[in-house]
């Protein structure tokens, strides 16, 4: 049966702190309290040994680089078994339970609920933030899980731990502290995708707080506009239909070919002036101006290069990188995204001349997801805009 030591927030803390002070023995000692934990939970999701040891090699690395960026340092836990389920959800899922497993009832959300409550005595806070998705969700998932399976509990607490790979500890030691592999520790972090603004990994199949927000937004405008057309055409059955533009989208066109919304003040589609009944259907959308780039004394702003200009993200790929340059002069740049399924980690910034910026991408995957595009749209000081084209496949994690 598995027994681990009880957690205590403080020496979270001071791990932390070990970890963002450079200290080379607090990985030992990181590795020593949460290896046996994460390697038991990412065997659960995957079962295979090697994987998962990939998997918790890879979570104490990125957790080098990247756990002293948490806002509450007291949430290690939740952070490291946040981190190695984003990893477990970009590989081949064990979504199948064994035959005669007691919680083959439950799909696979409510099983691992289960698993990281009774056996792994995250509850709460730490269950939400680990799953990505808001407390009350969280509970609302495990209780349907305990409901359907009350004996539950005594079944995940009698199976044994499974036994560590031998030089698991040495690999992630010569790993976080050799110099010379400083490029393989930037380049296991990047793959371990966005972090949210409370410095959590982000879950593949949770969509961002803006994303809820958006699609929120989104259905209720979409209800609204259509009942006041509806309203419309009860009313008056002859008004035209307009033309709608959804931000970052292209506009839908009526069916009817003459209907061409034009500026306040225009002529006709035949050249005449616009009577009082012949006002645009909608405000034309104006792109907002960049903010001017610094420039040197007597001297002009520089050039924006944007490298690349599209990114295909094959198969499971989720973070890809764009290359942002300033030439001939100091360059202010800006970037925004077609949609909130792509985030970036930065939206603006200043480059000196010949400086380099880099912005890192991340498509926020689910569990099935659709072929789709996006675009990326990187400004520059002197009214330079570069569409970055994105593009990924289907995948099922």
């Amino acid at each position: 049966m598995a027994r681990w030591s009880r957690f205590a927030p403080d020496a979270d803390r001071r791990l932390v702190k070990g970890l963002h002070d450079g200290d080379d023995d607090v990985i030992a000692t990181l590795y020593d309290v949460y290896a046996e934990r994460l390697y038991d939970y990412s065997m659960a999701l995957l079962d295979d040994t090697k994987i998962a040891s990939d998997v918790v090699h890879d979570t104490f690395i990125d957790a080098v680089r990247r756990a002293p960026r948490m806002r509450d340092r007291a949430q290690l836990r939740p952070w490291l078994y946040a981190a190695a389920r984003r990893r477990c959800m970009q590989r081949k899922l064990q979504v199948e339970p064994a035959v005669g497993d007691p919680l083959a009832s439950l799909d696979f959300l409510q099983r691992e609920a289960l698993f990281l409550a009774l056996r792994h005595d995250l509850t709460d806070d730490d269950l939400a933030m680990t799953l990505g998705v808001s407390p009350r969700r969280a509970e609302a998932r495990l209780k349907r899980a305990q409901d359907r399976v009350p004996d539950a509990e005594e079944f995940l607490g009698s199976a044994p731990a499974p036994v560590l790979p031998a030089a698991l500890r040495h690999r992630v030691q010569h790993t976080a502290t050799d110099p010379e592999l400083a490029g393989y520790r930037a380049e296991i972090a990047a793959r371990g995708g966005a972090l949210t603004p409370e410095g959590m990994p982000r879950q593949p199949d949770a969509p961002s707080h803006f994303a809820r927000r958006w699609a929120f937004t989104s259905a209720a405008l979409l209800t609204a506009l259509a009942t006041a057309m509806v309203a419309l055409l009860l009313i008056n059955p002859s008004l035209p239909v307009p033309d709608i533009q959804w931000p970052g989208g292209k506009p839908h066109k009526s069916e009817s070919p003459s209907h061409h919304p034009r500026h306040p003040g225009s002529g006709g589609p035949d050249g005449t002036p616009r009577g009082p009944d012949q006002r645009p259907t909608t405000a034309p959308q104006s792109i907002p101006s960049p903010s001017p780039s610094p420039t040197r004394p007597g001297g002009r702003s520089g050039v924006l290069a944007v490298s690349p200009v599209s990114i295909h993200l094959r198969r499971h790929k989720t973070v890809a990188d764009i290359l942002l340059s300033a030439k001939g002069g100091p360059v202010t740049w800006s970037a925004v995204t077609s949609t909130p399924q792509v985030t970036l980690t930065r939206s603006a910034g200043s480059i000196r001349d010949r400086g380099r910026a880099m912005i890192e991408v991340t498509l926020n995957r689910g569990l099935i997801t659709l072929p789709g595009t996006a675009i990326i749209t990187v400004s520059g000081g002197s009214g330079q805009m570069v569409p970055v084209d994105v593009a990924w496949d289907i995948s099922v994690l």
